[in-house]
């Protein structure tokens, strides 16, 4: 929440401080909003690892999870150029809810947890048209993520929970052509497709009971949107 707040409050005095030019083209602000159905990968590689460690007690363990939800959102600022040719955009989306729900059962002993994701997303994007129905882009995105999640299950002594935190940060350069099409003088429809490659420079994984944080290297990759 600290870093959400202090990025907020350094977007808003970028926007403040904007300066009013008087020139070909056009600036633009507003507000980008993302939902997603949320399925954490560090919790599925956490629940095999913990799978691990029973099966050397030669127990299996069974689990479940509920379906996460989540959403980012933000300002953003941009500008168009007067010919409508290119334009840019930078939007930092600082506000965040992430959340999934986790329960498993080994023997008679039985875990839950509830994974809560502070996410950061900064995004720059540039686009040109190359014709009527066709535009280029490319773009950069920065994401500071920081998970927590409280690992709770019954003992001989009682209920115990263990806390556990990842953070990590992520770089995402990406390329690709977005297609539209005129439905309307001021409403068009159309369709973005793109490649991107994901670097993980920073995954740490802090561990409760020993006090020592855990630098994980995981392989970066090529997606898509």
């Amino acid at each position: 929440m600290k870093k959400q707040i202090c990025a907020l409050f350094i977007t808003t005095i970028l926007l403040i401080s904007f300066p009013a030019v008087t020139t070909a083209g056009t600036f633009f602000a507003g507000v980008k909003h993302w939902q997603a159905k949320w399925d954490s990968a560090i919790l599925d590689w956490f629940e095999e690892d913990i799978a691990i460690s029973f099966q050397q007690n030669r127990q299996i363990l069974t689990s479940s999870k509920d379906d996460g939800d989540g959403y980012l959102t933000g300002p953003m600022i941009g500008y168009q150029s007067d010919d409508g040719k290119w334009s840019v955009s930078f939007a930092p989306m600082v506000i965040s809810d992430f959340s999934q729900d986790w329960q498993g059962q080994a023997g008679v002993m039985v875990l839950d947890t509830t994974v809560e994701l502070e996410r950061l997303d900064f995004d720059l994007a540039f686009s040109y048209t190359l014709n009527k129905y066709l535009k280029a882009y490319a773009g950069y995105k920065y994401q500071d993520m920081e998970m927590d999640f409280d690992l709770s299950f019954n003992t001989v002594f009682g209920r115990q929970t263990f806390n556990y935190k990842v953070e990590s940060t992520v770089h995402m350069p990406t390329i690709g052509v977005g297609l539209v099409y005129p439905l309307h003088e001021k409403f068009v429809t159309g369709l973005q497709l793109g490649v991107l490659y994901t670097m993980f420079p920073e995954l740490t994984l802090k561990e409760p009971n020993t006090g020592v944080d855990e630098d994980i290297k995981p392989w970066s990759d090529l997606g898509f949107n």
